[in-house]
Formats: C-alpha cells, structure tokens, sequence
C-alpha cells in the first residue's frame, strides 16, 4: 500500500488536533484571561451619552447586541452595564469557537472517511461543514460514488444533514 495515502490523512488530522487544541487553550480560558481592555474600549464607543449604560439603541449598533439586547440584560432594567455587555460578548464568543471547532473536527472525520473509502480513492471531493451541517462538492465518475460519498458523510458523528452537490463527470 502507498504510504503517502496513509501518511496524509493522517498528518492532516495531527495537525487539526495541534490547532483545535491551540484555540481551545485560548478561547476557553479563565475570566481573567479574556481582553477586558477591548472590550471596555467598545463598550465605551457605544455609550455615546457617556452615562456607563447601553440603551438599545446604543447597543444596536453592534450587530450582536441588535438581534440579542434582550438576553444581554440579565436584570431586565432595558439597560446594558458594560459587564452584562462584556459577558454576554464572552458567552457568544465562547459558544461560536466551539462551534468551529465541531465544524472543523466533523471536516476531517468526513474527509478521512472519503479518502479510506476504496470507491472514492482518488476523486477530489470538496467537504465544509457549518452547524453540523456537511457540504460536499466535487466531481466525481458515477452515480455510485455519489450516493457511496453521501453515505460516508452522514455515517460521521456530529453530521445533522448532508447537502451533496456532487456531479458526474462528463464521460
């Protein structure tokens, strides 16, 4: 067996797992450890009447806080303080990051499928995951493959939907 086709798929899923555990490290760190500064900064440039409180209006500027004022304002006083507003933004934050992480893990679970697969050894299907939700792409040389590719992808842990844009290359 040709050991570049080992040695890829597995070196590609090493190198994930250094950068999943790299922006674990950063984006799931202690309180303390998220830039307040920043935060305090935007916080500021929204609180154009400089009274230590976002109005929904003030905060509506920032796209987040537009769609998700209410939630934000944990005591329910139709203000912000810059901590509801500085927790809130670390809580979306934290949650998007994992996100991306799941999506870019289920990426290379689907594609280290693909490759193992002995009926879809050397075609090039595209594979992007967002919410769970795997995309493939590509061209392939039957309707077999189609279907075999599909099935791989919804096979993968994690996987809610599969939207197979495949087509058959023209013979």
């Amino acid at each position: 067996m040709n050991n570049s086709k080992i040695a890829s798929p597995v070196l590609m899923l090493a190198a994930l797992a250094i950068g999943v555990a790299s922006i674990e490290a950063h984006a799931f760190g202690t309180a303390n450890d998220v830039d307040a500064t920043g935060y305090s900064k935007a916080f500021k440039s929204l609180d154009t009447d400089s009274d230590g409180t976002l109005t929904r209006d003030e905060a509506s500027k920032e796209e987040l806080f537009s769609k998700h004022f209410k939630a934000a304002d944990t005591n329910h006083d139709g203000k912000l303080s810059e901590e509801e507003y500085t927790n809130y933004r670390t809580a979306h934050e934290k949650k998007e990051t994992k996100r991306v992480m799941s999506d870019s893990w289920i990426t290379s679970k689907v594609k280290a499928a693909l490759i193992k697969d002995e009926g879809m050894k050397g075609m090039k299907v595209g594979v992007k995951t967002f919410g769970g939700v795997v995309q493939l792409s590509g061209f392939v040389d039957t309707e077999e493959q189609i279907k075999q590719a599909e099935k791989i992808a919804s096979g993968v842990e994690g996987v809610k939907s599969v939207k197979n844009s495949l087509v058959l290359k023209k013979q």
